[in-house]
């Protein structure tokens, strides 16, 4: 006798494929995957554009160093963050003409945090504030700006997590950053 076959025993007109509840368990799968890694985009969209302005930053500050070193005039950079932009303008300390600006649209800064404490060997103290400025003599030393006691003035960028990354300006006006809210060294 000829067993029958698994083909055989089927209906016509039967098909093959997923049941409902094996589609829903794809997609809830699917959901929490997504979800996991739209925490971690937003984590690392937020770095990132903190890492652009620090840069910005950065970068203006050199150029209005060199800018005030081949002009032969002190300038000053008033760096202003509002929750949506960060803005570097440089002027002419003596004149007040404006002589470069740079902004860029950043979508999640919190503020501007700028060393207010702090001498050798102790903590920095920072303090919140829309503005920070820096200046520059004819000859790219930096003028003021320390905190009694320090030889660096250090300004820290927040975003939207609460991370910090500072840019630090040596009394010789050399720029850098850091990506913590305390640039440890000097140069």
């Amino acid at each position: 006798m000829v067993q029958p076959t698994i083909e055989s025993n089927r209906r016509w007109g039967e098909q093959d494929g997923y049941t409902l509840l094996e589609l829903m368990i794809v997609v809830a799968i699917i959901g929490v995957i997504a979800g996991l890694g739209g925490v971690n985009f937003g984590v690392w969209k937020s770095r990132a554009d903190l890492k652009e302005a620090i840069q910005l930053v950065r970068n203006e500050l050199a150029v209005a160093r060199m800018t005030s070193m081949s002009r032969n005039v002190s300038v000053t950079t008033t760096i202003t963050v509002v929750p949506t932009m960060v803005t570097a303008v440089t002027t002419n300390t003596n004149t007040g003409a404006q002589l470069s600006t740079t902004s860029s649209k950043i979508s999640r800064m919190n503020g501007i945090t700028v060393q207010t404490g702090g001498g050798p060997g102790q903590t920095p103290v920072f303090t919140a504030g829309p503005t920070a400025t820096v200046q520059f003599s004819s000859m790219g030393y930096r003028i003021g700006g320390a905190v009694p006691g320090s030889q660096n003035q250090v300004i820290g960028l927040v975003n939207d997590q609460g991370t910090t990354y500072a840019i630090r300006i040596t009394p010789r006006g050399v720029v850098d950053w850091c990506p913590s809210q305390f640039c440890i060294g000097t140069r």
